[in-house]
């Protein structure tokens, strides 16, 4: 059985962001049954207030980037880019740069984690499940330089995963970037390079077809795959506390995504008939009024937005939702170019602003700044060598003229 499924019209930012919205409100409703764990005990009431304040903010943000697109779908800019060229999706040039990058920075973040921790500590924390000191360990004195490199891996590994489902493409580079992601999900912990490179490779291989008929058992396998691998790496981290609660290996990886997907909107819906509090009281405020583990750190955009910029985030919203949409529907219009993998990002830096404003945060800065600013730097590599090349022989000539 197979379902038609408007590709073209649902990956763009508005659709993706108001989706993740509806996903996480699906978890918050989905019951415990007594033994699964949802970041929570007691649910937050979805008062009138509530439902207003958070309708109007998710409005907004949907609003926002739909202007946002609509100006930068103006741009046509296809004639701009010669098929064959640097830029190609298909082309190696800019893939073996990001994968270079990829491996610099995954090396760098490896040696700077052993370099705190033995390899043997280091394997018992994977052995009893505590796989966050590895990342903890990462974080101590940490500064910016190679190790923010790893977060490439998105780009790179997008790609190794687009040409082996597309061109059943198993070379060595392929293989070597989809090692490089098992590292960042299970060793490194993180899932949310997994996941964006998982909407980048659907982005990727929809690109430019206005539907595509998905199959129901397909479908359904990948998502038994991707639930399987995320477990993995849930446990990887925290088996430890789910074999203290006597949590099975299923039990603790539907527990893991119900608290990660449900438990921002706990925060925004019982934070919201109080924004004037957050406004005021900063950082950490909201849990005075909502019922939430301390473990939880990521708990709503709108909630932290509030706490930091107080009314002012709505505007601060609106300007940065049109914007990334605006450069989102800009970068699209060059056509299937490496300028794709940015968009990939934006497009899940747009998924996950239900829980958290990813388009200031470091890897999303790593990955803007240079998905767009190292094709564009080799690109005018190319050009300015074309050039001087070609004024190097036309000056020859004429000295042979003369």
């Amino acid at each position: 059985m197979t379902l038609p499924f408007p590709s073209r019209l649902l990956l763009k930012p508005s659709w993706v962001s108001m989706g993740a919205v509806f996903i996480s409100f699906a978890a918050w409703l989905f019951p415990s049954f007594g033994i699964l764990r949802k970041g929570f005990d007691y649910p937050a009431h979805l008062t009138f207030d509530a439902f207003v304040v958070l309708a109007c903010w998710y409005l907004l943000i949907f609003l926002s980037f739909s202007i946002g697109e609509k100006f930068g779908s103006l741009w046509n800019t296809r004639h701009l880019v010669a098929r064959g060229s640097v830029s190609d999706l298909d082309s190696n040039v800019v893939y073996y740069a990001f994968t270079v990058l990829a491996v610099i920075g995954t090396a760098a973040t490896l040696f700077r984690i052993f370099h705190l921790l033995t390899i043997q500590q280091a394997l018992i924390f994977m052995s009893l499940g505590e796989g966050n000191s590895l990342k903890e360990a990462l974080y101590e004195d940490y500064s910016v330089g190679f190790v923010s490199l790893r977060y490439l891996v998105l780009y790179s590994a997008a790609i190794a995963l687009y040409r082996v489902i597309r061109f059943k493409s198993y070379s060595l580079v392929n293989v070597l970037n989809l090692v490089l992601l098992c590292i960042g999900t299970f060793v490194l912990g993180s899932r949310m390079i997994f996941i964006a490179t998982l909407l980048t490779v659907l982005f990727l291989l929809t690109f430019n077809r206005n539907t595509i008929r998905i199959s129901v058992s397909k479908t359904i396998m990948v998502m038994a795959l991707v639930f399987l691998l995320l477990s993995v790496a849930n446990y990887a981290r925290n088996k430890n506390y789910y074999d203290q609660n006597h949590a099975s290996f299923a039990v603790a990886g539907i527990s893991e995504i119900l608290a990660y997907l449900g438990s921002p909107f706990q925060a925004a819906i019982g934070s919201a008939p109080v924004v004037e509090q957050l406004a005021a009281g900063g950082d950490q405020t909201y849990r005075n009024y909502v019922d939430e583990e301390i473990t939880l750190n990521t708990n709503s955009a709108f909630v932290h937005l509030h706490e930091q910029f107080g009314f002012a985030s709505w505007l601060y919203i609106a300007m940065v939702c049109l914007f990334m949409g605006l450069v989102f529907q800009f970068l699209l219009s060059f056509g299937k170019t490496i300028l794709l993998l940015p968009a990939g990002g934006i497009l899940y830096g747009s998924a996950e602003l239900w829980r958290l404003d990813l388009f200031h945060q470091g890897i999303f800065i790593v990955w803007f700044v240079l998905g767009i600013g190292l094709p564009a730097f080799l690109i005018a590599g190319k050009h300015l060598f074309t050039f001087m090349s070609g004024g190097g022989m036309s000056q020859a000539t004429v000295n042979q003229d003369q």
